[in-house]
């Protein structure tokens, strides 16, 4: 039976499930702010309008030898790289490098215009630290945006190569097919055509890599289910994939696992990176 829109609408808004989500998507901030003011930063423009930039933070005391590239989240319409700081400083204590995308956002910019952001970014981050295995990572959207990047033929760039080696995906949606009718599309104006092609669940998986897909416990069941989704479709393709939920978690404080070594993600992310644990 189909759902109702006010059941779908439901089903695909994380703060549904999460009364103090406010609070949480404060804390980026100020933790971000608080990251900013302890390690310095290098800004890595992509391109020359003002969102095009990714903030990079790098080991003091010896090169990083891998980098966690992040895409933040927002529904494709909220956040910035400002806001995506706070993962870096447990990684740096791990001798990786941190980068955190910004990119344009919706109304302004649709969200294939954010797909190719992300790959010029990450495509300028590699030419700044050639030296570095990224691994790519994103939230919610920005796992959306992250999952895109397997959909694209690198195969035309020298080496013929993408520019990451391994993906990490938190509380993604993979078919947006599903948002069309719901309040969500507003700013997003998709139509059933672009949602077909921009989403990486039924599009070609072209670069596949080793990658944790992943959601927190306290997530509407519809979230669930696309990432239990997108994961089988990786592995129909051979891809190494880690399916899991996060215990105790939900759609936004998930995100603060990534640098704490001795969570689930945080495990992964050394793994990923190929830090001997």
């Amino acid at each position: 039976m189909a759902m109702s829109l006010t059941a779908l609408e439901r089903a695909y808004s994380p703060s549904s499930v999460a009364p103090d989500f406010m609070s949480v998507v404060l804390q980026y901030r100020a933790l971000s702010d608080l990251m900013c003011t302890r390690h310095a930063a290098t800004r890595i423009e992509y391109g020359q309008g003002a969102d095009e930039y990714s903030i990079l933070f790098e080991p003091t005391t010896q090169a990083a030898s891998s980098m966690l590239v992040f895409i933040h989240g927002g529904y494709w319409q909220e956040l910035s790289a400002q806001d995506s700081c706070f993962p870096a400083e447990g990684l740096l204590a791990h001798h990786i490098a941190y980068a955190a995308i910004n990119y344009s956002l919706a109304p302004a910019a649709n969200i294939f215009d954010m797909a190719r952001q992300c790959c010029r970014a990450l495509e300028a981050l590699q030419a700044a630290r050639p030296n570095c295995r990224i691994v790519i990572a994103g939230s919610s959207a920005g796992a959306h945006l992250a999952a895109m990047l397997l959909t694209f033929d690198w195969r035309a760039r020298e080496g013929g190569q993408p520019p990451f080696a391994a993906a990490l995906l938190i509380s993604g949606i993979y078919d947006l097919r599903p948002l069309i009718p719901t309040y969500i599309n507003t700013p997003l104006k998709l139509t059933l055509d672009s949602a077909l092609a921009l989403s990486p669940q039924l599009q070609p998986i072209v670069s596949p890599c080793p990658t944790v897909v992943c959601f927190g416990q306290q997530e509407t069941d519809a979230f669930k289910q696309q990432s239990r989704d997108f994961a089988q479709r990786l592995i129909s393709v051979g891809a190494d994939v880690s399916l899991y939920e996060v215990p105790g978690r939900n759609h936004f404080d998930i995100v603060f696992d990534i640098s704490q070594s001795a969570t689930l993600i945080g495990a992964d992310v050394l793994r990923l990176s190929g830090v001997p644990q």
